[in-house]
């Protein structure tokens, strides 16, 4: 497996963000906080990466759940941005 690019790992980033954007804009308040709060714990910089894996969750959690009605487009980001993340090597 390669490593994990810089960009892949900004991608994946955006993506949260847009995630979270699309989520409040729907009224899915408690996902949204949901997802915030593990987007806020990856932001701080002294235990990244470590830190990913209540990302990868946080998004996990909002992948199965159907009533956030996630279109077919989020779906394909969101799963790309967990395998990113899941590939970001841990010192």
């Amino acid at each position: 497996m390669s490593e994990t690019s810089f960009h892949e790992v900004e991608e994946a980033l955006r993506t949260v963000q847009q995630t979270l954007d699309g989520l409040t804009a729907r009224g899915h308040d408690e996902a949204a906080f949901s997802l915030a709060r593990a987007q806020y714990a990856a932001s701080i910089r002294s235990s990244w990466p470590g830190n990913l894996s209540s990302l990868v969750g946080a998004l996990e959690q909002i992948m199965v759940d159907e009533t956030l009605k996630l279109t077919a487009d989020e779906k394909a980001r969101v799963s790309r941005a967990i395998a990113v993340f899941r590939t970001v090597r841990h010192p």
